[in-house]
């Protein structure tokens, strides 16, 4: 029985057997041509039109091969000449199996058979159009690069690079996808990263089954922890600087070809809440932006939920002025407190996802007319009370300080729930539900990484959630993560300052 899941020695039966592969009855880009060596030997090529730099395969392999009877006998060293003696490709493999031939030439490699061989040679000449590095579209910062990866893992990979210049810093790449075979990059500096953590990365990842997995979107779906948590454990950006620091740090990147954004593991809140110019601002410049954003963790989560457990429940502790002022404006209300608030939330809630849907010429002008004209009609029209959109509006506000898109919006759900326990038990129902949310993060975990980890005010680390220490005196990676090298800056880390006390002496 023949076996077409090698290459075999007999070129015709490669040849039908990649066509039978390829449908080429019905595919019309898959592009076969047959032709004889200037040394003899018949041979035929397979790429996809489209895919593959038809330049480079005239230049680098077609025309070496015919013109080969010039150059046998310098090149052959008293072995028959064969096809990788002169293809001139930047980069070319040997493939024994029919699979990681039709692998090749679907991701734009150009792979050869030769007759009497009982292997090909798959020549990289990838060649499609791809989206050039532009600009951060949902990561901006002021002070840092303003560089953002690409659909191309190749580029993506470049782009780390670029910054981390190590030999430690390691690739392996891993295919997830049993029918359009996904190429994944898993990156990491060898002598610093976590063997444990790296080890069940890659279990996570060559254990995925599925036909279709596309992008990191899929694939953090596949590999993340505690699915059905409101609270990410994986962090996903589109910054080639921030997965550049988070590596450093002892972490592990996840590229994912057709994908411009990178998986980090592990993560935990502080990194969630982190801004991805952390690192290349002051100590001052960096602390009160994470003041603002843990009042705005509370805001976007239980603003609106004590807002209505005040008023229905706990009305003695406003003040006595303010009291008289909200009840005056509910009084023309014709729906319940609860109600009002809920119709507010679903009102911002379609201006936001009308403004992210609609062209960006035209998303101003939504986000004008939802919170301007028919906020400020909705209270002259009495169906809602100005103390009621203000603080919709501030819970609103909050949730678009928070830098991770995956919590913001797991926190714009926990809101909602929120709202019924505040609005059906008080600060009681507030209480029960800080218990629960504390509960289901102390026992929520990031690639065996508690997601609270050091969540304290500890200087020394560098790892605070609401302070930012200077650079120089974050001694420490984190310590949860349990680096192979615990050091990152010395304590003489500005060491001319330390000569400078010294001269004076």
């Amino acid at each position: 029985m023949i076996d077409t899941k090698v290459v075999s020695q007999n070129l015709d039966q490669n040849l039908e057997t990649l066509k039978r592969l390829f449908h080429i009855d019905v595919n019309m880009d898959i592009v076969f041509r047959e032709f004889v060596t200037g040394y003899g030997k018949r041979c035929f090529l397979v790429y996809m039109d489209g895919m593959a730099n038809q330049q480079s395969i005239s230049d680098f392999i077609i025309r070496p091969l015919l013109l080969a009877d010039k150059l046998a006998e310098k090149t052959a060293d008293g072995h028959a000449p064969s096809v990788s003696d002169f293809v001139q490709p930047s980069k070319s493999e040997s493939a024994q199996k029919i699979d990681d031939v039709v692998t090749g030439v679907l991701s734009g490699d150009t792979a050869i058979f030769e007759d009497g061989l009982d292997s090909a040679v798959v020549c990289e000449t990838k060649g499609f159009d791809s989206r050039s590095v532009s600009n951060p579209t949902s990561e901006v910062v002021v002070k840092g690069s303003q560089e953002s990866f690409t659909e191309v893992m190749r580029t993506n990979v470049t782009l780390i690079r670029r910054i981390i210049k190590s030999s430690r810093l390691c690739t392996e790449f891993i295919t997830v996808g049993d029918v359009n075979k996904n190429l994944c990059a898993v990156l990491y500096i060898d002598g610093i990263v976590n063997k444990d953590i790296l080890q069940e990365v890659r279990r996570r990842l060559g254990e995925i089954k599925g036909d279709f997995i596309m992008g990191s979107g899929m694939v953090e779906q596949m590999i993340e922890d505690k699915p059905f948590s409101l609270f990410p454990s994986i962090l996903s950006t589109e910054r080639p600087d921030r997965v550049a620091t988070y590596l450093s740090s002892g972490r592990v990147a996840i590229v994912c070809d057709g994908s411009p954004f990178v998986i980090v593991v592990p993560v935990s809140i502080s990194v969630l809440l982190d801004s991805p110019e952390g690192v290349t601002t002051r100590w001052a410049n960096g602390t009160l932006p994470r003041l603002i954003r843990m009042f705005a963790l509370f805001g976007t989560t239980m603003l609106s939920g004590v807002y209505l457990a005040l008023i229905l429940f706990h009305r003695e502790m406003i003040p006595t002025q303010l009291l008289n002022a909200i009840v005056a404006a509910q009084s023309n209300v014709p729906f319940p407190s609860l109600v009002e608030v809920l119709l507010m939330e679903l009102f911002f809630e379609l201006v936001r996802e009308a403004g992210l849907r609609t062209p960006s010429s035209l998303g101003g002008a939504i986000g004008i007319v939802g919170a301007l004209i028919l906020g400020q009609s909705a209270v002259e029209a009495n169906l809602v009370s100005p103390a009621t959109l203000i603080v919709v509006a501030l819970s609103g506000l909050s949730n678009s300080t928070l830098p991770d898109y995956d919590l913001a919006f797991g926190l714009r759900t926990l809101k909602l729930i929120f709202i019924l326990l505040g609005a059906m038990l008080g600060f009681l129902g507030i209480a029960i539900g800080i218990i629960l949310v504390l509960t289901i993060l102390g026992n929520q975990r990031s690639f065996g990484v508690p997601m609270l980890s050091y969540q304290t005010i500890k200087w020394g680390t560098g790892h605070s959630v609401l302070f930012q220490q200077p650079l120089w005196k974050q001694h420490f990676r984190p310590r949860e993560l349990k680096p192979q090298k615990a050091v990152q800056y010395p304590t003489n880390s500005r060491r001319w300052e330390h000569d400078e006390k010294e001269a004076r002496k």
